[in-house]
């Protein structure tokens, strides 16, 4: 009788432990979501100026790129969620800068026309804000900021050097360095709306629209190497991103 008694409390308490983990862990995960993303993305290099130190600058045009990543969203509430993730994201465009022919020192070119294919690992953070929900579906927006390293620099340059002869050099699908420098580290700030639809209260389809504008200065051409420097103010990295997600 008493080893019954100790059965039936040993069997109601691992019930009760499994019961209770179980819950636990179905709390986290409706606090803690994690997934995966991936999509193209427009990008520009936008002057913030048209001329700098007797240096013509233009944006010419922009490059389709690609983003992918993983997420992670802490759910504060029903309406409210702080997110983060790890990211690879490839950025550019094409810049024209052209010297006013006055005198120019001899480490710089009179003219450069650079495509950027710029490849950064990215660390966003920021809010996500529910607007309305109907069924299965949330319609949210979301604004925040990322951090982004830049890991790989190439592309096409065609230079006119500052010699007499005003030599021209042009190369294709090249590596950058030395040749038209980029800021190692650039931060920018990011608006955008989405949906998500519910399968099964765990998983979930996702898809954003979202325009990132670069705080920081993107390129460094007077770090190039002499003979190859120039000049293009303070220029920003714009990306306009189109993504589809899913939450595990």
């Amino acid at each position: 009788m008493k080893k019954l008694i100790l059965l039936s409390l040993l069997t109601i308490s691992l019930f009760s432990t499994q019961t209770f983990a179980q819950s636990k862990a179905e709390d986290i995960f409706k606090t803690y979501r994690f997934g995966l993303f991936m999509g193209p993305t427009f990008n520009s290099l936008k002057p913030t100026s048209s001329s700098i130190d007797n240096y013509n600058v233009e944006k010419v045009k922009g490059n389709v790129g690609f983003s992918f990543g993983i997420t992670a969203d802490y759910n504060i509430n029903e309406r409210y969620t702080m997110y983060s993730g790890l990211g690879l994201d490839w950025r550019g465009g094409t810049l024209n800068t052209y010297h006013d022919e006055t005198a120019i020192k001899s480490e710089y070119v009179r003219s450069a026309s650079i495509l950027y294919k710029q490849q950064y690992l990215t660390i966003p953070f920021g809010l996500k804000m529910v607007a309305t929900k109907f069924d299965k579906v949330k319609i949210f927006a979301q604004t925040g900021f990322d951090l982004a390293f830049l890991l790989s620099q190439k592309g096409d340059y065609t230079i006119v050097k500052g010699d007499s002869a005003k030599t021209s050099e042009t190369k294709t699908k090249v590596k950058l360095s030395g040749y038209a420098n980029g800021v190692p580290i650039n931060l920018g700030w990011t608006l955008g709306v989405g949906g998500e639809y519910d399968l099964n209260g765990s998983n979930a389809v996702v898809f954003s629209i979202l325009y990132r504008n670069g705080f920081v200065d993107a390129t460094s051409p007077k770090t190039n190497k002499s003979g190859y420097k120039f000049s293009d103010g303070n220029i920003r990295s714009n990306t306009i991103a189109l993504r589809i997600g899913y939450f595990f």
